[in-house]
């Protein structure tokens, strides 16, 4: 009963409508964001103080991709709870995030503050990334995709994983990874470029 009963809590936090009329419904029974707030009570029923959100709102409509964006936000306010969020869509990390850390080839890029990012993105790929995004206020013929393809897991190259798809690359970007060095003197703002990052000369050697 006492199960039954922290269960019934869980989905009227996550606001499944009639939750006791659903206690013994299977996923099937379910629409895709009523299973998703399912798994979201799930991950609260260990008092968690960090949730991981993995691609929360992939496969879901605007409309319920919205109402689970806003669950996940009433939540973390309501619980105090820290939250990290995966995924590749750059509206919804405007959306929710505070500090974004970009990804690519299994290594940070990019660290800064959301609007930062936004607005002054610095790594190479960032800068792709956020161009590559179609926009409303442009032409449907101006979409810019990165050039090339991702490297293969099992195939990963020496230097800067992004250094193959790079416009600005020098010899060192292809030789030896980068450190993820902070560019401003607040320390928020960070980026895993020899270019970028200030950690070459002009010649393009490293800094000493």
């Amino acid at each position: 009963k006492k199960a039954l009963k922290g269960a019934l809590e869980l989905l009227d936090q996550v606001k499944i409508p009639a939750a006791a009329a659903r206690l013994n419904d299977y996923p099937h029974h379910l629409s895709g964001g009523m299973r998703q707030r399912v798994m979201i009570a799930m991950a609260l029923a260990g008092r968690p103080e960090i949730m991981l959100a993995d691609e929360p709102t992939t496969a879901l409509d605007v409309t319920i991709q919205a109402q689970v964006l806003a669950l996940l936000d009433d939540l973390k306010r309501e619980l105090k709870m820290s939250m990290i969020f995966i995924t590749h869509d750059m509206g919804v990390v405007a959306r929710v995030a505070d500090r974004v850390a970009v990804m690519y080839g299994g290594y940070l890029a990019e660290v800064a503050p959301v609007e930062d990012l936004f607005a002054s993105p610095v790594h190479p790929y960032t800068e792709a990334l956020l161009k590559s995004v179609p926009r409303l206020d442009r032409d449907i013929n101006e979409l810019n995709p990165i050039p090339g393809m991702v490297p293969s897991i099992d195939c990963m190259p020496k230097g800067c994983r992004f250094a193959e798809r790079c416009a600005h690359k020098v010899a060192i970007c292809e030789q030896q990874m980068p450190e993820l060095t902070a560019i401003n003197t607040v320390g928020n703002h960070s980026v895993r470029c020899w270019v970028r990052g200030g950690q070459t000369t002009s010649s393009g050697e490293p800094q000493a």
